[in-house]
Formats: structure tokens, sequence, C-alpha cells
């Protein structure tokens, strides 16, 4: 496809209307972003290692292990990039003239599938090629900047034009874009000061080649997850024809972690079932009772008159032992003299 160049005369219109957007405000240094999702990660993953360690599930737990390292790594790159820009002494930034600004909107067509000016809505917005990162294919993305909100976060926003959504969150096009918002990670320094000194040209060719990159350990959701969901269980992921629902709790659950109720045969997570003290089965809370001396859940097929199996027992010898027939049974007969 051949590039599509903006109109000349609107490119110059939109580089005047931008360099007076910066003119005519203050400039404000590079603003430290610290992703909340970075953390939250980290909190997960140290959840689904604790349940599969305590379940003894030690190959899962040894993944997720893995993706824990990769998500402090990216997360500590964060936190390495913003402490030096707090560091930095503060230094006056060259701002791009409006002659500079039209050039780099009329560079952009040589770049881009597609460049577009919205003055009305004041957006300069490209189009990349499609994304596809480890054989699968995201489609061609739109970068839209809204030069009324230069200084500002967030600036620009990113739209997926063939959408290819994560199965577990459609918000999710992309494995670093949520609701059009792009996790910039390492590259977060370079993209603000593009926009800072409004190097356009240099901001839209940043911010597609991060979308040309992929991260593992610091996405919103993995490709390793991405057509699936992943088990409330162990955390693996799960493919829609290996899918389970608890029926109580409707957890999302992997074969291996769905387990049946031995009475009406329904599919349930772990924490939703119990074991009949007496056969040792698992049941669900509608088909699992409680003895009515110790109460310890026992099934239907193990209570008599009420009671689990062992203190039906203990009932059956008090009796025995308190019956009076037994009693009489073990007098000693008189013999007449």
């Amino acid at each position: 496809m051949d590039p599509i160049n903006p109109n000349k005369k609107t490119a110059l219109r939109a580089a005047v209307l931008i360099h007076e957007q910066l003119a005519g405000g203050t400039r404000q240094d590079v603003p430290i972003y610290l992703h909340e999702h970075s953390w939250e990660s980290i909190r997960q993953l140290q959840r689904q290692i604790d349940l599969a360690n305590r379940r003894g599930w030690h190959r899962a737990a040894a993944r997720r292990t893995e993706d824990l390292a990769c998500a402090i790594d990216g997360c500590r790159r964060e936190l390495d990039g913003a402490l030096r820009v707090l560091q930095s002494r503060p230094t006056q930034r060259h701002v791009a003239s409006a002659s500079d600004i039209y050039r780099d909107i009329l560079a952009l067509g040589d770049e881009f599938e597609a460049v577009d000016i919205d003055l009305g809505e004041h957006e300069l917005s490209v189009t990349t090629d499609r994304i596809v990162l480890e054989g699968m294919d995201f489609g061609p993305f739109e970068i839209r900047l809204d030069w009324h909100l230069l200084g500002t976060s967030p600036a620009y926003r990113v739209v997926a034009l063939d959408p290819n959504p994560a199965a577990k969150n459609e918000d999710v096009t992309h494995p670093h874009v949520q609701d059009g918002s792009l996790c910039e990670g390492e590259g977060r320094s370079a993209v603000r000061a593009a926009l800072a000194e409004c190097r356009l040209y240099d901001f839209f060719l940043l911010v597609s080649r991060l979308l040309h990159t992929y991260g593992r350990g610091s996405a919103y959701v993995e490709l390793s997850d991405w057509h699936g969901i992943p088990c409330e269980d162990c955390g693996e992921s799960v493919d829609e024809d290996d899918r389970y629902y608890c029926r109580r709790c409707d957890a999302v659950l992997c074969s291996g972690c769905s387990t049946t109720c031995q009475a009406c045969e329904e599919p349930f997570c772990s924490g939703c079932l119990s074991t009949c003290v007496t056969c040792g089965g698992e049941y669900c809370s509608s088909c699992l009772g409680t003895c009515r001396a110790c109460r310890k859940p026992v099934c239907e097929d193990c209570r008599k008159n009420g009671l689990c199996q062992q203190c039906h027992e203990n009932q059956d010898h008090e009796e025995h032992e308190h019956d009076p027939s037994k009693e009489a049974r073990n007098e000693p007969i008189a013999v007449p003299a």
C-alpha cells in the first residue's frame, strides 16, 4: 500500500496550531509515570505461586516464579527510570518551530500507511502496518495525538483498527495497550521527551516501535494467555475447549483443577467441595450433610439415622452396653437343691 501523504496546506495549518499551543502554555518538565499494573501483576503472581506451592503444583509454581522475576525486573526498570528523571537537573528544552513541525508532519507520510489531520478535533493521526508479535496478528493501529493535550498525560491514544483483543479482557488489544493507553516501559522517557520538544516524527516512530515490541513479564496480558483465561486454582491459561466453571462460585478452571462432585457429578473448584468424613469422597454443599452428633460432613450414602459411621457405631456400642436384656442374660441361673 502506498503511503497517504497529508495535504500540505492542512499540514501547515496544523503545524502553526501545534506551535501556538506550545508557545501559549508554560513549559512543563517530563512527568513521572508509574503504572499500577506493574504492582498488581507482581501481587497476583505471588498469590498464584503461594497457592501452587500449598497444593504441591511444583511445575506451575516454577513457571509462575519465572514470570514473577520478569515482572519484578520490569518494575525495577520503571523505578530506575523514574529515579533518573527525579535526580536529573531541570534543563531548558528546545521546542520545535512551526516549520520543523511542518516538515515532521510531511515526513510521516513516508513512514506510515496513512497520515490524517483533523483540525476540528485537533488530532494528528498515523496508521501503522499490521503488528505481528511472535506469530500473533494484532492488525494495524492508529496513533492519535491530541495537540490540545500536549504537556498533559495522556496526550495520545493507540486504537486497534482490526482488533484481536485478549480473551479475558476486551480492552486489551495489544500486550501493552489497554483501553487505548500504551504502557511505554523503558521507552517512556524517550516518548515524553519527544512530545515535550514537539519532535512529532520521532514521537510517532517511537510509539510505532513500541507497538512492534513485546516485553514478557510487563504485559497487561501475556501472549501465552491471549486466547485463554487463567485457571483460578493453578493460574495456567485455559482454552475455551478445556474450560470448566465451578457451579457454585463460577470460577474458571482447567481440566486438571476441575473436580466433579461424586453425587451430582457437576464440576467445582477445590474451595467449593468438602470431603465426607466416612468414605473420603468429595461432594458439593448441596450433596453433603452433617452428622447430627459430631457435626462433621458426611454424604447421604454414609449417613445412618443422621449419623456418620463412627458416631453410629459409638451409639450402637453405648446402647449395647446399657441393654437391660443383656444384664438379664448375664445373671447366674439358680439351681434348686
